[in-house]
């Protein structure tokens, strides 16, 4: 006897309703020939743990976003240019469509991501998702303190789904590496299965080994080293590693290892109050930083320079930051 369908929205006629809109979306992309994939709580659930969702989020590539808004208008939707830098919607029934060309971290579906496409089902209906271990990483990145369940979503899937470790770490070091390397640690915590080498590649290729630098003269004079210590000549400079500070030299480190780099000005920049700035794209080479991404005023844009200058000035900073132009949706429709 074939099981029957797990149903994740709690309300009956919600979910018929639901799933028809869920059926007339699919038939818009493919009749518009969209290249896409389903994200969001519909992948989260087809993918990992049943869990309830009230919308349908769809993720397509940047220059196909005016074709899917005509294809789901040829399906009776009413459509929004919502934010055109990321979002647009659908509205059918009262079920929102979310259509998605950039999630956070800068995330796109790129060939790469498109290429691994899986299929799977969910409400009895054969569904097109991103890969789990891009799931993963976009939810990870979509977590914040407004929107917890993304983390969980994530810690579901790595706990349900079969992983491709391999790609995984491909990806996570590609985008959103700490954030990645605090949820698989957080994994591992909570006794899901995470490789133990994955995890170590992943800190190695963010953070490398931290080069230790002398201590400032006034510090307090070490303990004599015991007899089978390291002896001080095996040391950089023939000093004694017992006799170093071991917190980071900045621009040491800048030249040395560009991954810790990059990683401590995603840092500096999110956490300094004049950027905040969270998916800016960065890139060093030599001693020159490249900066890309979109920022909302050009005071920002301004300020994210002066934040990078001021936290390697020896380096020079090519400001590349877009600054988003926001339009006015000539129709708004109130979802309740």
């Amino acid at each position: 006897m074939k099981p029957a369908i797990k149903v994740t929205t709690e309300n009956p006629e919600l979910a018929d309703r639901f799933n028809r809109v869920l059926g007339d979306t699919i038939e818009a992309l493919e009749e518009g020939k969209i290249r896409y994939a389903f994200i969001g709580g519909i992948a989260s659930g087809g993918l990992g743990r049943p869990r309830s969702t009230h919308d349908i989020d769809v993720f397509i590539k940047p220059e196909e976003a005016e074709l899917t808004l005509r294809a789901l208008a040829k399906k009776g939707f009413r459509t929004e240019k919502t934010d055109p830098s990321w979002l647009y919607k659908g509205f059918k029934e009262n079920i929102l469509v979310d259509v998605i060309f950039k999630s956070k971290g800068e995330i796109y579906l790129d060939t790469e991501m498109y290429q691994r496409v899986v299929t799977a089902e969910f409400h009895g209906k054969q569904l097109r998702f991103v890969s789990p271990e891009d799931l993963v990483v976009i939810k990870a990145l979509a977590h914040s303190e407004l929107t917890p369940g993304h983390w969980h979503d994530a810690l579901a899937l790595l706990s349900h789904a079969n992983i491709d470790w391999e790609y995984l770490l491909k990806r996570a070091q590609k985008k959103g590496p700490r954030r990645m390397l605090s949820l698989l640690c957080y994994a591992q915590s909570a006794d899901i299965y995470v490789p133990k080498n994955v995890i170590d590649q992943l800190y190695v290729n963010t953070f490398g080994d931290l080069m230790p630098v002398h201590a400032p003269t006034h510090a307090k004079a070490a303990p004599t080293a015991p007899q089978d210590s390291v002896p001080a000549a095996a040391a950089p400079g023939g000093v004694s590693h017992q006799n170093m500070n071991l917190r980071p030299n900045l621009q040491l480190v800048a030249e040395k290892q560009p991954d810790y780099t990059i990683a401590k000005l995603h840092e500096v920049l999110a956490e300094d109050s004049r950027t905040n700035e969270l998916d800016i794209q960065i890139e060093q080479s030599g001693n020159k930083f490249l900066l890309r991404g979109e920022v909302l005023t050009d005071d920002r844009k301004d300020a994210v320079t002066q934040v990078v200058k001021e936290t390697f000035p020896q380096y020079v900073v090519e400001n590349q930051l877009r600054v988003a132009k926001f339009t006015e949706p000539s129709e708004i429709e109130e979802v309740k």
